[in-house]
């Protein structure tokens, strides 16, 4: 859904080019947001930044409500600084919110492939934002290759588990607490 609507606002008399214009003070250019390599990957970079920001934005926040007053008015009696504070008991105090944006953004990031796909549908070139999902896609759909897409979605899943557990894993080595 949101990558139907941002091919909307990508196209040459969308929204995106119309705001360059002004920005940039130019009359009509159109700065082939779908067709230019480097404007597609700065495309692909903005929709998932739009479509990403607020939901890690809103588990941050959480995370960040969870420590304990007690702890900042502690801090504050001690003499720290507001960027002290943040620095040395938010931050850490925050670690396993962290580690979830961080195993939650690995897998998006490897199981992307909507916009990608909506994309090249649109016209785009399919080399700058090739995904491993959309390759899984082609490889089934386009090629007629089930067996070996269905080895890459294998192959896949355990790249996903293996960087979630080893993000963890790392994480659990530094643990702290309050």
């Amino acid at each position: 859904m949101a990558a139907s609507i941002w091919l909307l606002m990508f196209d040459p008399r969308g929204l995106a080019n119309q705001f360059l214009n002004f920005l940039l003070n130019t009359k009509g250019v159109d700065y082939r947001w779908l067709a230019n390599e480097n404007m597609l990957r700065l495309a692909t970079i903005i929709v998932y930044f739009w479509k990403y920001v607020g939901y890690f934005t809103i588990i941050f926040v959480a995370g960040m409500a969870s420590v304990p007053r007690s702890v900042h008015e502690a801090a504050t009696i001690d003499g720290a600084t507001k960027w002290q504070d943040f620095w040395y008991i938010t931050l850490p105090l925050i670690k396993p919110t962290t580690l979830l944006v961080c195993v939650m953004t690995t897998i998006q990031c490897l199981r992307t492939f909507s916009t990608q796909y909506l994309f090249v549908q649109g016209g785009a070139p399919l080399k700058p934002i090739d995904v491993v999902a959309l390759s899984i896609y082609n490889t089934a759909i386009r090629d007629h290759r089930i067996d070996r897409a269905s080895a890459m979605s294998v192959l896949l899943l355990l790249i996903i588990m293996s960087l979630s557990y080893l993000q963890m894993k790392i994480s659990k080595s530094e643990e702290v607490s309050y």
